[in-house]
């Protein structure tokens, strides 16, 4: 299952593995983040703040796509010498 979420949410994901070209730790704590949830099947959200119960592969390997999308296009930037 895959949870709705505010597009706050994906744009945070992809700007997260943006910034983790540069900042790898970032990219790293996120994946842990991520992982950690699934596990204990809840979702955090910084916007309320508030944690729902409930969460699925589906939902975080969407997540972590969103973040690996951001990683990529971060690669692009760098590779291209933009940023």
């Amino acid at each position: 299952m895959i949870y709705e979420k505010p597009a706050f949410y994906t744009f945070s994901h992809v700007a997260i593995g943006f910034a983790a070209v540069w900042f790898p730790v970032l990219g790293a704590l996120m994946i842990v983040y991520q992982l950690a949830q699934l596990i204990l099947d809840v979702r955090f959200f910084v916007l309320g703040p508030h944690i729902k119960k409930g969460n699925s592969w589906q939902h975080t390997t969407l997540k972590l796509a969103e973040m690996g999308f951001g990683y990529g296009l971060g690669l692009l930037v760098r590779r291209l010498s933009l940023f």
